[in-house]
Formats: C-alpha cells, sequence, structure tokens
C-alpha cells in the first residue's frame, strides 16, 4: 500500500463503495485486502449495545477453528474479548490491534490460553465503527502461530486506508441495518459482572459482593490486580483481598479454576433470570 492511490486502488474503494450494505461487500472486501496482507481469518461482526454478537460474515478456512467461533465465541466467549469489550467503551472509530488494546495481563489469562491457545491465533488486527442504532460494525483479520506478525509496513499501509475502511464498514452496517429494518430495542444490558454477580449468588453460598464481581470480571478478561484497581479507582491491595475472598467464597485456589468455575456465566441469558 503506497501513501497515493493508484488506478487499481481507486476502482477497488468505487466497487466497494457501489456494494457497502449488500451480501456481496464482505467477501469483496476480503479480497481487496488480501491482495495486500496475509492472514487466516477474516470476519465481520455487529456487537449490539444490548444483545449477542451476530456474525454478518465469516471467512475461515479451517473447519475446526470454523466451528469454534461459531459455538465457542458467539456461545459466550466474546465477553473476555479484548475487542468486544473495547466496544462497549467510547473509542475512535479505527483499526486496532489485538496487542494494543488488550489487558496487560492478557496472554497469561486463562481466556487466552483456552481459547487463543486452541485456535493457534496468535495476532489480530480490527476494526471498530459505531452504528446509528448504537451497536458496533466490527472486522478482524487474524494471523496463526506459525505466521509473522504484522509489520511495521503492513500496518503503516492498513492506517493509510484507515479512514475509507472505517467509511466503508459504516456505510455497509448502517444498509443492513436500513435493508433489514432491525433497530435495536431498548432493553437491560447485558453485563458480565452482573452475569457473575447472579451467577455466584444460585451457585454458591454464600455469593460475591458486586464488587467481587466485578473483581471477578476484570480478572477473567486478563486484568492485574493493578490494572483492575486504575479501572475501579481502590488500591491494588484492596484488589488482592477481594480476590482472596472470591476463592475463599467459590472453594478454588487460581484464576485456571476461577475461569473453569465461571464458564456458565458467560454463556448468555437475561440478567438476573
Amino acid at each position: 500500500m503506497g501513501e497515493t492511490i493508484g488506478p487499481g486502488e481507486a476502482r477497488a474503494i468505487a466497487m466497494l463503495m457501489r456494494l457497502a450494505g449488500r451480501p456481496a461487500f464482505p467477501s469483496a472486501l476480503r479480497r481487496v485486502l488480501r491482495t495486500k496482507m496475509a492472514f487466516r481469518t477474516f470476519l465481520i461482526l455487529n456487537y449490539p449495545a444490548n444483545r449477542p454478537p451476530t456474525s454478518e460474515y465469516h471467512w475461515i478456512p479451517d473447519v475446526a477453528l470454523r466451528q469454534d467461533y461459531t459455538t465457542h465465541y458467539l456461545g459466550g466467549a466474546y465477553q473476555l474479548d479484548p475487542f468486544f469489550q473495547y466496544s462497549l467503551q467510547p473509542f475512535r472509530p479505527g483499526i486496532y490491534r489485538l496487542r494494543d488494546i488488550a489487558p496487560d495481563r492478557f496472554f497469561a489469562s486463562e481466556y487466552y490460553q483456552q481459547y487463543y491457545q486452541r485456535t493457534n491465533l496468535s495476532d489480530e488486527v480490527g476494526a471498530l465503527v459505531p452504528l446509528s442504532d448504537g451497536s458496533v460494525a466490527g472486522l478482524s483479520m487474524s494471523r496463526g502461530r506459525a505466521d509473522p506478525p504484522y509489520s511495521k509496513a503492513e500496518l503503516k499501509g492498513l492506517r493509510l486506508i484507515e479512514p475509507v475502511l472505517v467509511e466503508l464498514l459504516r456505510q455497509h452496517g448502517e444498509g443492513i441495518l436500513t435493508g433489514a429494518g432491525l433497530r435495536q430495542v431498548a432493553t437491560l444490558p447485558y453485563v458480565l459482572d452482573e452475569a457473575i454477580y447472579h451467577y455466584a449468588a444460585k451457585a454458591h453460598a454464600p455469593g460475591l459482593t458486586r464488587r467481587e464481581a466485578e473483581i471477578a470480571a476484570l480478572v477473567l478478561q486478563g486484568h492485574s490486580s493493578l490494572s483492575a484497581s486504575l479501572i475501579l479507582g481502590i488500591s491494588d491491595q484492596t484488589v488482592k483481598v477481594h480476590r482472596k475472598n472470591i476463592y475463599k467464597k467459590m472453594q478454588i485456589s487460581s484464576q485456571a479454576q476461577l475461569f473453569l468455575t465461571l464458564q456458565k456465566a458467560l454463556l448468555v441469558e437475561t440478567v438476573g433470570s
């Protein structure tokens, strides 16, 4: 990707603009981007504000990985995905790299070990674009552990077309919403710490406090005690005390056991049901 747009790239952009909002757009965008960089998976998702994400398009040649994506990730593990968590807070529409937005202990987290290690994916670049109904359009391109990480030149090339890519994703997302008549219904948002709080109340006696549920959610996402303390505005020593209480109440002794114990809380249900 050069710093100027050549005739071929201009024609590709024009073609994508015509296809935005139509079923042929995702595969056309994949083909265009694949001429610039290699990737093992290519996903376009919609992250609603109050429902589980929907897979608008997925290109995953590996059959086992494709099955894992539809059953494990969309089935609940997405809640620990840094891209999903990032979409829940105010953000600048644009391109992001996994390692730049992930919590400080994400690559040592049970989610990374249990999900990413199984998929053999290692490096991921994505785009996040807010839509008018409150949802977020997401694009993901991943590489495997056997592949080289995204190079500085490739990332620079993506940055050069970032405004165009963001606008194309916005137009496509808005086109799908308009064409399908989809607008979100105002319902109670699904929040991970709330799900953990209600799950623990049912499954454990005594259950977790709301603060403990908040900390459990942050730990599962890959935040260290220090990172969690900065987010919650409390000391890291206080976080450590809460973590000790969480482990005691749930009769566990490690983060791995916490992940295994709370896996059912990741299943999307109505909070408090």
